[in-house]
């Protein structure tokens, strides 16, 4: 049977330990045609993060934003994703086809739509509520992104990211010899749930930043933890990305048109055969 580390297709891979980064898979293919990749919903670290470090995180949204229909959710819950709200409003529903996020370009939130679907306290995974955390630090900072940078990408060395990238910068995978138009996610109200794009290298400086050992908590705060595993990925319409890290070794993915937490996989299986090879 394949491994992961033998799969066929577009994806790149690094790892980090004790003596540093190491490349697993090297540019190729569509990697090397174009620098700017997709981290979809590793975006949302950066935001959690800098929503920690400059809001006060138990104060509830109304009183940031008074139009809010939810009174009791707090900052806290829109990072954590507790504030119950669906992952996208009832008026968007995801689609295998098309761009759910296109009609929300140049359209602010809709803060009434902002409606919880579940109790407040119990974990349920909301683009929805990363929307209206970027809103959040609108309000307070008045631009988000621009917060984010001073926060975190700045202290972090990155300077590729952008929300929007240039004709021929963004690398996307092919469809009978057609790219996949990406979804407007940076352009769109959704833009702090999962717009970032970056270099590669840039990707793998976030990770070096956020799991700095001695760093606060702050700068993980929106990461998945099971066990010694700490993670965070994000999938868009056509490609994956994922940081994992375990046993002291950092694995950063990218994967394109592959599926569904492919990254996750082969991100993991970095760890184990690196973690196997020490033995």
């Amino acid at each position: 049977m394949r491994g992961p580390l033998r799969a066929p297709g577009h994806w790149r891979a690094s790892l980090r330990a004790k003596e540093g980064w190491r490349v697993v898979r090297e540019p190729r293919g569509l990697y090397a045609a174009a620098p700017l990749l997709e981290w979809g919903s590793i975006t949302k670290g950066l935001v959690g993060t800098t929503a920690c470090r400059t809001l006060e995180v138990e104060r509830p949204v109304v009183h940031y934003l008074p139009d809010v229909p939810d009174v009791d959710m707090t900052v806290a819950d829109l990072v954590h994703h507790t504030s119950g709200l669906p992952r996208l409003p009832s008026t968007m529903r995801d689609r295998v086809f098309g761009d759910l996020y296109r009609e929300t370009v140049g359209v602010p939130l809709d803060l009434a739509a902002a409606v919880p679907e579940t109790p407040r306290g119990r974990y349920v995974y909301s683009n929805l509520g990363y929307a209206l955390l970027g809103a959040v630090l609108d309000e307070v900072h008045g631009d988000w992104f621009a917060a984010v940078r001073r926060e975190v990408l700045e202290p972090a060395g990155i300077s590729s990211v952008t929300l929007v990238p240039e004709r021929g910068e963004a690398i996307g995978p092919r469809l009978f010899g057609r790219t996949i138009r990406p979804w407007a996610l940076g352009a769109s109200a959704f833009a702090s749930a999962g717009g970032f794009w970056s270099t590669f290298d840039d990707l793998c400086r976030y990770a070096e930043w956020a799991l700095e050992p001695g760093a606060d908590s702050a700068r993980t705060v929106s990461w998945q933890r099971e066990g010694a595993t700490t993670w965070i990925n994000g999938e868009v319409r056509a490609a994956g990305a994922a940081i994992v890290d375990a046993a002291g070794i950092t694995a950063v993915v990218h994967a394109l048109a592959k599926a569904p937490h492919a990254a996750d996989t082969i991100a993991t299986a970095i760890i184990e055969q690196e973690y196997g090879n020490r033995a």
